[in-house]
């Protein structure tokens, strides 16, 4: 009869650990494609948006061309992300099926890590865009801003944290198999 691993288990608790980290990261695919939607649906949202805030322009005004304006301006520094997240579900099946010390697991985390540093970039860009794009189809002036926020330098640094922790398990994952060809 197969005894069933304790909770505590480190070979049961990492892919655990994987299945729980996959639905966070899907519930995360979820808002950010349901945020990206939202511009479609309910422009008047986009009044929230840091390059906007502060501008008098009413984005619930805009039709059809400026709201796909806007959502294009907000899709930029999302594909970034969504290569992250993409990496981070092959990452979590990685991590479900045991496979922690293989050479796939710091390539993912080394381009997830690039693509958080990407999206960070790509922010302010995002956010010159949208209030260009908004204040085009609004009629009136052209406005431009360009948002700066610290949780863009905060993505930017958890990017590069798991820049530097991909190059250590790199090699950690090159003594590994060294040390497995003198067993």
């Amino acid at each position: 009869m197969l005894s069933r691993a304790s909770p505590a288990d480190p070979a049961a608790t990492l892919p655990r650990l994987g299945r729980h980290i996959r639905w966070l990261v899907l519930l995360y695919l979820l808002v950010l494609l349901l945020g990206l939607g939202t511009t479609l649906v309910w422009p008047g949202l986009l009044a929230y948006q840091p390059a906007l805030a502060g501008s008098g322009i009413d984005p619930a005004m805009l039709g059809l061309g400026g709201r796909l304006a806007a959502c294009a301006a907000l899709t930029l520094p999302a594909l970034p992300l969504l290569a992250a997240v993409r990496e981070a579900l092959l990452l979590c099946r990685l991590m479900s099926g045991g496979q922690i010390f293989t050479a796939e697991v710091p390539r993912r985390l080394r381009r997830m890590g690039l693509a958080l540093v990407a999206s960070a970039a790509l922010q302010p860009v995002g956010g010159a865009l949208l209030s260009l794009a908004v204040s085009s189809f609004a009629g009136g002036p052209r406005r431009l801003a360009l948002p700066l926020s610290p949780d863009d330098v905060g993505v930017a640094v958890i990017g590069a944290v798991l820049i530097a922790i991909a190059a250590a398990a790199r090699e950690a994952v090159r003594l590994a198999d060294e040390n497995a060809h003198f067993i």
